[in-house]
């Protein structure tokens, strides 16, 4: 059939559009013939030789290949005026490596069908579609940031037309985008997702980690998880049932840790109640993405039953218990020091961490049962508070009404011996400094990754922070005034919310001993690994006993089954990647968790023009100066009298806010170490803050209201 070429003028593209094309289950990639820039005389030519291309050599064998038979295929043939692109290339709406929430972008110079033929070199842009930040890996940064968000919102679009997961082809032209094609991305199996959320966790472990912190964790979450289950539903049976759950508490990707959130609602599932619990456990946890699989967990009618009244009776007894586990530590502390010692062999270590593993590990699960403890009562503190119209910033008051919150000790012990060091003997000043590292010395910035440097691996960091206070001593005496101010009762309600405040305070002063105790804990396993590095050197089996954190702990155990240096050097290798690649609060994968592999990455930053930005407010206040974003902990910060800007705070972050005037989180909630410290030092502080660290830079005049958890940039 003839076309009416008449009403045709200028270049055209012929292109195949067969039933059978780009569907879930056929690519027929490049299989049949494309022709650009066709003048309109040969426009009916090259439309029959499209349709022609049916019989080709390539497609026969690829049909005989799919088992699908030539009488089967129903070919269309599409006319398309050309687009004279300066840039083309293919969108997939999700990375089709398996990640769900990762559109990528292929962009090149000129055609598509350079990109296609390997004729140009091309940019690839990772966008995180929860976070709504990229990346990009290629010579030349080729797209603009209205040309990427304009991109992502078109195939938002068509993904309402045609389905999730495309395969999506365009062209741009002076600043416009044209689509022109739309198919299904092929072999993308949806049918298992696994979803990574960094809610909390982030808090502990911010940024990358290394292995040996990794395993560990994933050791550690696997156990004291499966043991909480066994608690309070006391059959073996059904927890074994679940194993892989509790083995997939927490995941890994790009050298950061993660939960497996679904695995996370499987076990709040055990529970009695857990559709109640779920709500709190999100806010507790600052959890942003609400939705999760409702379906309620097979559990028989009798072990339900038994599960209830066991929860009932662990958290009635939960103050009794938490006692105990911290006279246990106290007991399990004084054995390691009583132990531990510099010229032990790595046999003799092993052994003293699986003893210290079986004493400590073993019981931790109670901790859970405290922080369910203090998860509820403090929703229900909050809830009945705001029935009863009272504001948010004395909800706040009465949540931080704890008289001597564990996790302040540090700090109060550091600035009381900052403050008194020249009315001290230089005798007095050493004990006392000695007794800090003891009591203190693994309570520090990211204190809960292995490979983080403390006051106890190197007395040097506490001199010089004992330094940086003194620096400003009149800054230093306020900041102790404040500290040692006796508080007032803030409770003046009625018996019934004076007594859930009670129980939600009980809750939490456990919840943050245990939280000191953990990061001593830590503290002995950092010691003993930094012991066998330090073996290893001298077997000659690694180089240096910082590299015993690139290995994992069955690598360690039985490192003579391992090449350790090659291992090593690989691993260092895929973290100089990592340290790159932005710290996405979610990725969605379609089966099983991956790192990525780049020859290399460029961190594009977005220009936003916001100057207004909202959070929740945790401790109340209104300030305003120059604020200081806090990208990389290990650098040196000036902190006196600035608004930290940040992603996340962990414990350790209490020796910077000292000095601050406020501090503004991406992340956290109402009980995040952020939330607590600030309002226990008196500075202003918001969380939940979204970008808070893109779109403030450092040096910006901001003003922040933490009374309304509103922030406005006044000056950049």
């Amino acid at each position: 059939k003839e076309i009416d070429i008449s009403k045709y003028n200028g270049k055209y593209a012929i292109r195949s559009s067969c039933n059978l094309e780009d569907n879930i289950d056929n690519s027929f990639a490049g299989q049949f013939d494309t022709y650009l820039n066709v003048d309109k005389k040969d426009i009916n030519k090259k439309v029959h030789d499209c349709f022609n291309s049916i019989n080709k050599k390539n497609i026969i064998d690829y049909l005989n290949k799919k088992n699908i038979s030539i009488e089967d295929i129903k070919m269309d043939v599409i006319i398309q005026e050309m687009v004279d692109s300066k840039y083309s290339g293919v969108l997939f709406t999700s990375n089709p490596e398996g990640l769900l929430n990762e559109t990528v972008i292929v962009s090149g110079v000129g055609l598509g069908n350079n990109i296609v033929e390997d004729k140009i070199d091309t940019t690839t842009y990772y966008y995180n579609t929860t976070d709504n930040v990229y990346y990009y890996e290629g010579k030349e940064d080729l797209l603009n940031n209205n040309l990427i968000e304009e991109l992502i919102t078109t195939s938002n679009k068509l993904k309402k037309v045609f389905g999730d997961y495309l395969d999506i082809e365009y062209a741009i032209s002076n600043n416009n985008i044209y689509i022109l094609q739309v198919r299904p991305i092929t072999a993308l199996d949806t049918s298992n997702l696994l979803i990574l959320d960094n809610s909390n966790i982030v808090e502990s472990y911010p940024n990358v980690s290394l292995p040996l912190t990794i395993s560990f964790v994933e050791f550690v979450y696997t156990n004291v998880f499966k043991k909480e289950a066994y608690r309070l539903t006391k059959n073996k049976k059904l927890v074994e049932a679940n194993n892989n759950s509790f083995n997939n508490m927490v995941g890994s990707s790009n050298g950061r840790l993660y939960y497996k959130i679904s695995n996370w609602y499987t076990l709040i599932k055990f529970l009695p109640f857990s559709n109640k619990i779920i709500p709190i456990w999100q806010d507790m946890l600052g959890v942003k993405n609400k939705s999760y699989d409702n379906t309620k967990l097979k559990i028989p009618f009798t072990t339900r039953i038994k599960t209830y009244i066991n929860t009932f009776l662990e958290l009635k007894r939960v103050s009794k218990n938490m006692d105990k586990l911290n006279n246990k530590f106290i007991e399990v502390n004084d054995f390691f020091n009583n132990n531990f010692n510099d010229n032990m062999t790595t046999s003799e270590i092993i052994t003293l961490y699986g003893k210290v593993k079986k004493e400590l590990l073993d019981v931790w699960d109670i901790t859970l049962v405290n922080d369910l403890y203090s998860f509820i009562y403090t929703g229900i503190l909050k809830k009945r508070l705001k029935k009863k119209n009272i504001s948010d910033d004395k909800i706040n008051d009465y949540i931080s009404g704890i008289s001597n919150i564990e996790s302040l000790k540090p700090i109060r012990s550091l600035i009381d011996l900052s403050y008194k060091k020249d009315k001290l003997s230089k005798e007095d000043y050493n004990e006392l400094f000695n007794k800090y590292i003891s009591l203190y010395g693994d309570r520090s910035l990211e204190e809960l990754k292995l490979e983080s440097e403390t006051f106890r691996t190197n007395n040097k960091l506490l001199e010089e922070k004992i330094n940086e206070y003194r620096k400003d001593l009149n800054k230093l005496e306020e900041v102790y005034n404040n500290l040692n101010k006796s508080k007032e009762d803030k409770i003046k309600e009625d018996f019934i919310t004076n007594h859930i405040a009670k129980k939600a305070m009980i809750g939490i002063k456990n919840r943050e001993i245990s939280r000191l105790n953990r990061s001593r804990i830590y503290g002995m396993v950092r010691s003993m690994f930094i012991g066998i590095g330090k073996n290893l050197v001298k077997e000659k089996l690694i180089d240096d006993y910082h590299d015993i954190f690139y290995l994992k702990i069955e690598e360690v155990f039985d490192y003579n089954k391992y090449n350790l240096k090659d291992i090593i050097k690989e691993r260092k290798e895929d973290y100089k990647m990592y340290y790159f690649l932005p710290n996405y609060s979610r990725l969605i994968f379609t089966n099983k968790e991956f790192d990525k592999h780049h020859k290399s990455i460029n961190k594009y930053n977005k220009v936003i023009s916001n100057n207004k930005l909202i959070g929740i407010p945790t401790s109340n206040g209104i300030v305003e100066g120059k604020a200081l974003v806090i990208d990389d902990i290990n650098k040196k910060y000036d902190t006196k009298d600035k608004i930290l800007i940040t992603k996340m705070t962990d414990p350790g972050w209490v020796f910077l806010l000292v000095e601050a005037k406020g501090v503004i989180s991406e992340k956290g909630s109402i009980l995040s170490h952020t939330a607590i410290i600030s309002r226990e030092i008196k500075i202003p502080s918001i969380v939940g803050v979204e970008e808070a660290t893109t779109i403030i830079k450092t040096d910006d005049y901001i003003k922040m209201n933490a009374n309304t958890g509103k922030i406005e940039i006044v000056r950049k």
